[in-house]
């Protein structure tokens, strides 16, 4: 029986991307014998397939990712949901951040957000969308799914946790990027009780304004656990979310609920990770 391998490239630009011999597949029963190298369309997914020696035979069918459902201006979208979908912006007058922005808040009334207890995701949306939009020629806010992003739904989150009020996140300070310490996070526990949580891999932490900085992308599962009733500091390591904008530098950020999937080598380095996030560095996110 044939294996199937899903190579996935969320990107704007087409990918070459290599499978190393003896990489695992089927849950790591085979391995593949020999590598193979692809070409992926942007914005897809290909299927490559293997005979049950692990040799890849042919390369199956590729399928598009981009935006399957085009909805009226201001039409509310569901973060939770996994539909690649967008809500189009016909009023364009005015500066484009604040439009942005404004839409935004119209499309997802629901989403938590508040700069005092530093939890967001609008400026996010808004912005991975800005960009979008200026690569797509359009305008429009498009979901997280669109976005190459997830709704977190851990209950054993850091989010869950600052969302539900179990602990208070006093603030996040961005300061740089790929580094061990590219985001610092002061985070208190007011109850009797010792609290552990995560930060996922993935997580999206944005700027609490729109001031042409990066949003940053947690690089790896970072755990926390604070005694009853003390405030802690921690250091988390990033990567940058925007090839076009300019690096963080003591800013005020927000945590948001969103967590950017992984395309199998997006958190390698720096550099795979700019080319999987719906970025250009001809486009400013200004």
């Amino acid at each position: 029986m044939n294996v199937k391998y899903i190579a996935k490239n969320p990107s704007p630009v087409p990918q070459t991307i290599t499978l190393r011999k003896g990489m695992p597949l089927d849950g790591g029963r085979l391995h593949s014998a020999e590598a193979i190298t692809v070409q992926i369309p942007p914005m897809s997914v290909r299927e490559i397939f293997f005979d049950e020696e692990g040799m890849p035979i042919v390369d199956g069918c590729v399928q598009d990712l981009t935006v399957n459902v085009v909805n009226e201006d201001g039409t509310p979208i569901d973060p939770h949901s996994s539909r690649r979908e967008r809500t189009q912006i016909r009023d364009v007058n005015g500066n484009s951040s604040e439009l942005f922005v404004e839409q935004t808040r119209r499309v997802y009334p629901s989403l938590l957000v508040n700069d005092d207890r530093c939890l967001g995701g609008t400026q996010l949306i808004a912005q991975f969308s800005h960009l979008r939009s200026a690569r797509d020629n359009t305008t429009a806010v498009y979901s997280p799914a669109a976005l190459n992003m997830t709704f977190e739904s851990r209950t054993d989150s850091l989010y869950h946790a600052a969302s539900q009020g179990l602990v208070t996140i006093e603030n996040i300070v961005g300061n740089g990027y790929d580094s061990s310490n590219a985001i610092h996070m002061e985070i208190n526990n007011p109850s009797a009780n010792v609290v552990r949580m995560v930060v996922p891999q993935g997580t999206m932490i944005e700027q609490q304004s729109w001031n042409g900085n990066q949003n940053l992308v947690v690089k790896e599962d970072v755990w926390i656990e604070i005694q009853p009733g003390q405030t802690g500091t921690f250091p988390l390591p990033a990567f940058c979310a925007n090839a076009s904008a300019n690096p963080p530098n003591g800013n005020s950020m927000n945590l948001t609920p969103f967590v950017f999937h992984d395309m199998g080598e997006s958190f390698r380095d720096q550099q795979s990770m700019w080319r999987t996030t719906d970025s250009r560095r001809n486009v400013r996110m200004q």
